[in-house]
C-alpha cells in the first residue's frame, strides 16, 4: 500500500497560494497590523516586506476573509487617504527572469476600482529606472502593460472576461508572461460563482526589459490613480513552471477550501499545520465546524484508502464524518460519499480528490484537532489467486517495481491468531536481484509483506541464490510507539483495540466478539496488546494489510465445501491426538491475589470432568483481571478448550481451485472442510487453522486442521517474541497447552503420599484439607521454635526455574521482629558454592 498524497499543510486547508510557486514574493496579509517600521510580512522567505504608505490616519486595516485577514485601503476617499503599498526592489528582483513570469492574487475592488477609467493594481512605474510591467484595469476591465529597458511599451492589451467584476466581489487575477516565448496570459477567477477563465495568448515584440531595477507599487501610479478595496495573498515568481492553466486548476482546486474563514466556524490559522474549531470572541468553541480542502491529485492504480490523524477526547471532542469527491476536471465533481470504518474511498477513482471533514465537541471549552488526512493506493496485484503467483516487489510509494518471474521455493506461511510469513529463492544472478533489500516490500495477490532477511549463498557447484524470508505488515506494529498502562472497566474488546491502534497507520475493523472485560493493560505495543486482547476477550485476530484493518471475529472463516480424499487432492495424511496438556481443574487469580470463590460456590478453580475424570490441576495468571464475574468467564473459556484432548491433521493437499472447473474447491484459512479416508476411518469436518501454502506448487501445500502442533513449525515462542508478549501473558506459559501443566522437580508435592520425600520437622501431613488435591502440608507456629518442610531435589541445567506454592494462614502473628515466614532456597553449584535466598510470606 503505497502513499499517495497527505494533507498537513495550511494551504491544504485554507487553499492560499503554495509558497513554493511565490519564490521571489509571497504576502498574505494575515497579520493583525503592521511590524513597527509599518511592514508587512512576505511569507516568500526572501525577506521583502512591503511598506504601508498612509497607514496612521486612514482607512487602511486588516479585515477577515475567506483566505485568512486581507488588507483594505482608501476605502472612505482615495484621492485623500493616497494609501498604496511598496516593495523596494534591492536589484535582485527580477535578476533571473528565467523561462516564465507568474504575478498575481486576490482583489476586492469597491465600485470606485471598477468605475474609473484608470485603475493600478502591481505596478512597476515608480522607478528607480524602466519599469518591467504593470497590471491594472481600464474601465474595469484587466489590462497588461509591458516594457523593454528603454521604457518602451512593448504590449498594452486589456481583456474582457466572460463575468464583470462588482463592487466588492473577490477576483483571483495573475499574468503568466513569457519573455523568451514573448506572449502574455490572463488568468481571472469569479469566487462567487468558481468560474476560471484564461485569455488567448497575447502576443509582443521587442525585448522585456530583463534589467528592471523598478520598486513594486501595489494600489497607487504616480500619485494620482489609487485603488480602492481589498489585496489578499499576492505572489510574484521570476523563473516559474506554472502555465496559465496551472494557475486556472489552482483556483479550481482551492476556490472553495474554507480553513482561513475568519468568519466561518473552523480555523486552519491559529495553529499551522491542523485544524481546529474556531475560538469566537467569547472563548468559546462551536459545537460543530465543517472544513472543505483544498483538491489534490488522486491519481491511484487500485483501491484507495483514507486514514484521518486527529487529537480527541473520548466523549469529548470528535471527528465524526469524513467525506470525499472526486472530479477529473475540478469542475465536475461526484457527491460526497461518507469513509466508512475500514477508511476504503468511497468515491469513484478520478483524478482529483478532495475532503469535507466534520469536527464537533460537547465541551466548548475544547476543540477537537485535525492534523492530517493520508491517501494511500492499494495496488491491484497482477495476480488474482494466490496458485501460481508471483512476488511483487513494491517501490517506495506502493507502485509495482519488478515482478519476481522466476523466483522459486514460493511458501506462504499462515496461522490462525498466528505467523503470517512468505519465504522464497531466487537465483543471484537475476536481472531483478537488484530489486530486492531489506525492508522493501513485497506483494503476493493482495497482501503486502516486508523483507526481513536477505541471504546470498554460493554451493560447492558455483550456483549462488538469494534467500528472502518476509513479514506481514502487521508485524510493524510490534514496533509502534510505546503504550502506557490502561485500564479498561467492563469494555468490548474494540476500545482496548482503538487504544492499540492509535497512532499508528491501522484501524478497528470489525469486530464480531461481544465479551466485556475488566482489566490493566501493561503491555508495552500495539500487536502484543492486540494478542492480549484476543486472548482475554477470545476470537480470530485479522489482519487486513491492504485497508490497514484489524478485525476480531467470533470466528473467521466458512463452511468452505471444500472436500480433501485421498486419490483426489491428498497425498497424505496425518492424525495426532494429544493429551499432553489436558486439565481438568484450572486455577485463577487475578490481581492483588483476587480470586472468584465468593461468587463459584467457595471454589477458586473450575472443573470439567467431561473427557477424563482425573484431576489434572493448573493455573492463569489473571493479573490483569480486577472483575471476579469476568475472570470466571474467561477460566470457563479456557478450561473449554484445556478439557478435552487435542486433535489434529496435517495432510499434504492440492489447491484444486486452481484449476478451471474446480473454482469451487476454494478454501481460506480460518475455513472448515470436509476430510474423508476410509482406510483411516476418518469422516470429519474440521478447520484450516495453519497452512504453508506452494504458490508455485499448489499441489505441495500443508495444512494442518484443527490444532495448530509444536512439532510442526508453530511460531508461537517467536511471535511472542516479536510482539514483547511474554510480558503478562495470562496464560502461565507463553508456549503451548502441553506447558499448562509445569514439570514439577518436587516429590509428593501435594501431600497425597503423607509425609514421603520431604525431611519434615514440626509438619504435619492433613488428609482432610486440600488446594489442589485433598491433602495437604500444616504446621502450628510455637514462640522460639522454628518448623520446616524441606526436601532436595537434582535438576538439570535450565536457564530458569519457578518457585510456586499456594498457602493459608488462620490467625497468624509475627512474636518478634526475628519471626519470619516463608520459602527459602538454598543453591548449590557445581563448584560447590552456595547461596541462600528467602522468600518472604508475610
Amino acid at each position: 500500500m503505497g502513499l499517495q498524497a497527505v494533507l498537513n499543510t495550511q494551504t491544504d486547508f485554507t487553499g492560499e497560494f503554495p509558497a513554493e510557486y511565490a519564490k521571489d514574493g509571497l504576502w498574505r496579509f494575515n497579520e493583525n497590523a503592521p511590524d513597527a517600521d509599518t511592514m508587512l510580512a512576505d511569507s516568500s522567505g526572501k525577506g521583502r516586506k512591503m511598506f504601508v504608505s498612509g497607514w496612521s490616519g486612514t482607512s487602511a486595516g486588516f479585515r477577515g476573509g475567506q483566505k485568512g485577514r486581507h488588507f483594505r485601503m482608501n476605502i472612505t476617499n482615495p484621492t485623500s487617504e493616497k494609501t498604496y503599498l511598496k516593495v523596494t526592489n534591492d536589484g535582485s528582483v527580477f535578476q533571473s527572469l528565467g523561462e516564465r513570469i507568474i504575478v498575481g492574487g486576490w482583489m476586492n475592488p469597491t465600485t470606485y476600482s471598477i468605475g474609473n477609467t484608470y485603475c493600478p493594481i502591481f505596478n512597476t512605474r515608480q522607478g528607480p529606472g524602466q519599469p518591467i510591467f504593470y497590471l491594472s484595469l481600464i474601465r474595469g476591465k484587466p489590462r497588461i502593460m509591458l516594457y523593454n529597458s528603454a521604457g518602451s511599451l512593448i504590449l498594452d492589451e486589456s481583456v474582457t472576461p466572460p463575468f464583470s467584476f462588482v463592487n466588492n466581489g473577490w477576483y483571483f487575477i495573475a499574468c503568466v508572461i513569457e519573455p523568451g516565448n514573448k506572449k502574455a496570459w490572463y488568468v481571472i477567477g469569479d469566487r462567487e460563482s468558481g468560474a476560471v477563465w484564461v485569455s488567448a495568448a497575447l502576443p509582443f515584440t521587442g525585448e522585456l526589459n530583463r534589467s528592471c531595477t523598478a520598486d513594486l507599487i501595489m494600489g497607487m501610479h504616480a500619485g494620482s490613480y489609487w485603488f480602492a478595496g481589498g489585496f489578499d495573498d499576492w505572489f510574484l515568481d521570476c523563473d516559474s513552471q506554472l502555465t496559465a492553466e496551472d494557475l486556472a486548476d489552482y483556483f479550481r482546486a482551492t476556490a472553495f477550501a474554507n480553513g482561513g474563514d475568519i468568519a466561518g466556524p473552523v480555523d486552519a490559522l491559529a495553529e499551522p499545520g491542523c485544524v481546529t474549531l474556531r475560538k469566537g470572541s467569547n472563548g468559546a468553541y462551536p459545537e460543530s465546524g465543517v472544513l472543505y480542502t483544498r483538491a489534490v491529485e488522486y491519481g491511484i492504480s487500485g483501491a484507495g484508502k483514507v486514514s484521518v490523524s486527529s487529537e480527541c477526547i473520548p466523549g469529548v471532542t470528535d471527528i465524526p464524518l469524513v467525506e470525499t469527491s472526486t472530479s477529473n476536471d475540478l469542475i465536475s465533481w461526484s457527491d460526497w460519499a461518507a469513509v466508512g470504518a475500514d477508511g476504503k474511498m468511497p468515491s469513484p477513482a478520478r483524478t482529483y480528490i478532495r475532503f469535507r471533514v466534520t469536527l464537533t465537541t460537547n465541551d466548548t471549552a475544547r476543540t477537537p484537532k485535525l492534523t492530517d488526512i493520508q491517501i494511500y493506493d492499494i495496488p491491484k496485484s497482477p495476480y488474482e489467486k494466490i496458485g501460481y503467483a508471483r512476488p511483487v516487489v513494491l517501490d517506495s510509494n506502493g507502485a509495482w517495481e519488478a515482478v519476481l518471474e522466476n523466483a522459486y521455493g514460493i511458501i506462504v506461511t499462515g496461522e490462525v491468531n498466528g505467523e503470517d510469513t512468505l519465504s522464497f529463492s531466487i537465483p543471484f544472478a537475476d536481472a531483478k536481484r537488484k530489486y530486492i533489500d531489506n525492508e522493501k516490500k513485497i506483494q503476493i495477490v493482495d497482501d503486502v509483506y516486508i523483507i526481513r532477511t536477505v541471504t546470498d549463498s554460493k554451493d560447492a557447484s558455483g550456483s549462488a541464490v538469494t534467500e528472502v524470508y518476509a513479514e506481514a505488515e502487521f508485524y510493524n506494529l510490534a514496533y509502534s510507539v510505546r503504550k502506557e498502562e490502561k485500564a479498561f472497566d467492563a469494555e468490548t474488546a474494540d476500545a482496548a483495540m482503538a487504544y492499540a491502534l492509535s497512532g499508528t497507520e491501522w484501524n478497528v475493523g470489525t469486530v464480531t466478539v461481544t465479551t466485556k472485560r475488566t482489566w490493566t493493560s501493561t503491555e508495552k505495543n500495539a500487536l502484543s496488546i492486540l494478542r492480549a486482547v484476543a486472548d482475554l476477550h477470545g476470537g480470530d485476530l485479522v489482519f487486513d494489510c491492504p485497508n490497514r484493518l484489524v478485525h476480531l471475529l467470533t470466528l473467521n472463516g466458512k463452511d468452505s465445501g471444500a472436500l480433501f480424499m485421498y486419490g483426489k487432492n491428498m497425498k497424505d495424511i496425518e492424525r495426532t491426538v494429544d493429551t499432553t496438556g489436558l486439565v481438568t481443574r484450572l486455577y485463577a487469580v487475578g490481581a492483588d491475589g483476587m480470586t472468584f470463590a465468593s461468587i463459584n460456590g467457595g471454589k477458586p478453580y473450575v472443573e470439567d470432568f467431561t473427557y477424563s475424570k482425573e484431576i489434572r490441576v493448573s493455573s492463569l495468571d489473571c493479573s490483569a483481571f480486577t472483575n471476579p464475574y469476568q475472570m470466571l468467564e474467561f477460566t470457563r473459556m479456557r478450561l473449554a478448550d484445556y478439557c478435552k484432548p487435542t486433535v489434529s491433521y496435517v495432510l499434504n493437499a492440492m489447491d484444486l481451485s486452481v484449476l478451471t472447473g474446480y473454482e469451487h474447491e476454494a478454501w481460506e484459512l480460518g475455513d472448515y472442510v470436509r476430510v474423508e479416508d476410509k482406510d483411516l476411518g476418518l469422516s470429519v469436518t474440521t478447520r484450516i487453522v495453519r497452512r504453508e501454502y506452494n504458490l508455485q506448487e499448489p499441489w505441495n501445500t500443508v495444512l494442518e486442521l484443527s490444532t495448530v502442533l509444536k512439532n510442526l513449525g508453530s511460531s508461537t515462542s517467536k511471535w511472542d517474541n516479536a510482539a514483547d508478549s511474554l510480558e503478562g501473558v495470562s496464560v502461565v506459559s507463553s508456549e503451548d497447552i502441553a506447558e499448562l501443566v509445569p514439570f514439577n522437580l518436587l516429590r509428593n508435592s501435594r501431600a497425597d503420599d503423607g509425609l514421603a520425600y520431604w525431611v519434615s520437622s514440626g509438619f504435619e501431613a492433613d488428609g482432610e484439607n486440600g488446594a489442589s488435591g485433598t491433602a495437604s502440608f500444616k504446621a502450628e507456629g510455637v514462640a522460639g521454635m522454628t518448623k520446616s518442610l524441606s526436601q532436595t531435589v537434582y535438576p538439570a541445567n535450565r536457564d530458569s526455574y519457578t518457585i510456586s506454592a499456594q498457602i493459608a494462614s488462620e490467625n497468624l502473628k509475627k512474636l518478634s521482629g526475628n519471626s519470619q515466614v516463608g520459602i527459602e532456597i538454598v543453591l548449590e553449584y557445581e563448584d560447590g558454592s552456595t547461596e541462600s535466598r528467602f522468600i518472604d510470606l508475610y
